[in-house]
């Protein structure tokens, strides 16, 4: 059985908490190079991180997942098809899933298992 404390008379409600206003603002600092990360306004599951040091300051790189899939826009990715820093930094700290595939994986899985001798085609 519940009980309920019985009311005090002239008893003031709790105050209200201030609410406090400000800017925050999200950093990743990958290699001793610092990058600003924002949510693309445009996919669900993107992110955006700009470049804050030179050289190339100001250029900003996609990490998009996508159906188990993750992929960044950086040259080294794009190009070197490696899994690159900035995919592997994301991972580290959370903001992509473990269970995310790199691009670059899916790519070199599906070039092995076209280049090997029973990939594929049937040499009978």
């Amino acid at each position: 059985m519940a009980t309920v404390a019985p009311e005090v008379r002239g008893a003031q409600p709790a105050p209200t908490p201030p609410v406090r206003t400000g800017k925050t603002r999200l950093v990743l600092v990958i290699d001793g190079v610092e990058y600003r990360l924002s949510k693309s306004p445009s996919a669900r599951a993107a992110w955006h991180l700009k470049r804050m040091a030179e050289p190339r300051k100001g250029t900003v790189y996609c990490v998009l997942t996508h159906k188990g899939v993750v992929t960044c826009s950086c040259p080294d990715n794009i190009m070197n098809g490696a899994v690159c820093k900035h995919v592997r930094a994301m991972v580290a700290c959370g903001l992509v899933s473990r269970r995310a595939t790199p691009e670059a994986v899916l790519a070199a899985k599906n070039l092995a298992t076209a280049t090997s001798p029973r990939g594929g085609e049937n040499h009978a």
